[in-house]
């Protein structure tokens, strides 16, 4: 789980946006900590401002997967230069090279030094690839003739081969395996990587899209989520099965959250009973203090209200504290010494299980909470136990499938479950229009469910919205999205 620190994006400018406008738009805003940003950015304006392309570009400028168009989009959006400022400090910079679409160079800044550069050059066929240096007089080349004359024994085709004996889709080819003569690894990519960056997408076609994001039938693909109402064209069945996978996705990183703090539980009851081991080989025989039996009994009361909120969730057993009180109770003032001397490790030893399960305890607490907040309208509810995961109650106490919730429901629930495994996942979520799926009162709430489902960590949501309910209940997170037109 990430800790807390700052936020990802400070603030973002887009120049020759559409060919004719200028947008910048600060996210840190004023109040703030500039270094450490803010985890929820609001971003309003009139209706074709920008504030999706804006979402989108920072979507594919941010991911650092290879494998799923993300330079090829940034090629094709019209833009001169867009240049993305992160909190620590880095300057991401993508200039376009020969107009607002087409080929372009991704470089990064550090403190006023340049650490990264890389060039990507299109494909005949739409795709982009890396490239390094390319020699002047092939920069300068016009078609695929002029780069099919240039020497390049990489080619390998036989001597005296005309032009024009080849079809147009091997003159592609030809093109395509004359650039691939300069391809090298994708410096930016990897920085990417190392940056952790990795964001989420809610879109406004209502599908979460996300490079590590699972589907069924395709575990690297990147939508998870699509709309059942007619819009996408998606099956109830399609969606239900896309909200398991997402419900065992979460049940798996929980139980490994409960796993790990077993175990660090555990070492920490080992050096309880190795530090009282040592503190008896040391010590005389000692007349307890006449509080002994009152703070044993406090303690023992403590952990018997942690275990009986832990084992809701299967984490631990409840302790019944009444029999260990009542034997405490009779033990005469002059045993009290034994007694403490027994009771000691384990109650720290329990205390020490119980500090290492706190924050899986907790992230469970707040997930059941703000998904019932939801739910509660419909009489549904959210239960984790360790032995099955996550499941969905009727108001009977019946478990009920995916496929039985509304299409609100699903959706909710698919975005509150996606915003825990952000937690682990990503720096970043982005989210366009959220109202477009939600009624007003859950409009309210959705923003305060995000950052309770993610608090602690380093998430960022920038939020883009029209929504009267989102933006009155945020007010100092809002960021204004007004471009102003370039002069000719």
């Amino acid at each position: 789980m990430a800790a807390e620190g700052s936020a990802l994006v400070s603030a973002f400018e887009i120049h020759g946006l559409f060919g004719t406008r200028y947008l910048h738009v600060d996210l840190a805003g004023k109040g703030e900590d500039r270094l450490k940003g803010r985890r929820l950015s609001l971003l309003y304006g009139n209706n074709g401002s920008g504030k999706t392309t804006a979402l989108k570009l920072l979507w594919h400028a941010l991911s650092p997967s290879e494998k799923e168009g993300h330079r090829t989009q940034i090629a094709r959006t019209p833009f001169d230069r867009f240049t993305i400022y992160l909190c620590r400090g880095d300057v991401i910079t993508f200039v376009k090279t020969a107009g607002p679409v087409g080929d372009f160079t991704a470089s990064v800044t550090k403190k006023d030094k340049k650490v990264v550069e890389q060039y990507y050059k299109v494909l005949p066929d739409g795709a982009v690839t890396t490239v390094g240096h390319i020699p002047e007089s092939t920069a300068q080349a016009s078609d695929q003739r002029t780069l099919f004359e240039i020497e390049n024994p990489a080619l390998q085709l036989p001597a005296r081969t005309s032009w024009s004996e080849f079809t147009s889709e091997f003159q592609i080819e030809i093109h395509k395996s004359f650039l691939r003569g300069f391809e090298q690894p994708d410096a930016f990519a990897k920085y990417l990587e190392d940056l952790g960056s990795g964001p989420y997408m809610l879109a406004d076609d209502r599908r979460i899209y996300g490079d590590d994001i699972e589907r069924k039938g395709n575990r690297r693909g990147r939508r998870l989520v699509e709309s059942d109402d007619g819009g996408s064209g998606a099956s109830v069945s399609g969606v239900a099965a896309e909200l398991t996978i997402a419900m065992q996705r979460v049940s798996d990183m929980i139980q490994k959250m409960i796993i790990n703090g077993n175990v660090s539980g555990s070492r920490g009851s080992n050096n309880v009973y190795l530090g009282i081991l040592e503190k008896i080989s040391q010590s005389l025989p000692k007349e307890s203090d006449v509080e002994t039996r009152k703070k044993l009994s406090s303690n023992l009361r403590e952990i018997a209200r942690k275990t009986t909120e832990y084992s809701k969730y299967g984490l631990v057993p409840a302790l019944r504290e009444d029999s260990f009180i009542e034997v405490l109770n009779r033990t005469p003032d002059a045993r009290l010494d034994v007694a403490e001397d027994v009771l000691r490790p384990f109650v720290e030893a329990q205390e020490a299980r119980l500090d290492a399960l706190s924050p899986v305890a907790r992230l469970l607490a707040t997930l059941t909470r703000e998904i019932g907040r939801f739910f509660e309208s419909g009489g549904k509810r959210i239960r984790y136990k360790t032995h099955y995961g996550i499941k969905v109650l009727s108001e009977d106490g019946e478990s009920l499938a995916p496929e039985n919730l509304s299409s609100g429901e699903r959706q909710i629930l698919l975005l509150l479950l996606n915003t825990v495994l952000a937690r682990q996942n990503t720096r970043l979520f982005l989210i366009d229009e959220p109202e477009l799926s939600l009624n007003v009162k859950w409009q309210r709430q959705l923003m305060g469910a995000l950052l309770a489902l993610t608090e602690g960590t380093s998430v960022q949501f920038i939020v883009a919205t029209h929504s009267i309910e989102v933006i009155t209940g945020h007010r100092d997170s809002l960021a204004r999205v007004a471009p102003e037109r370039l002069e000719d």
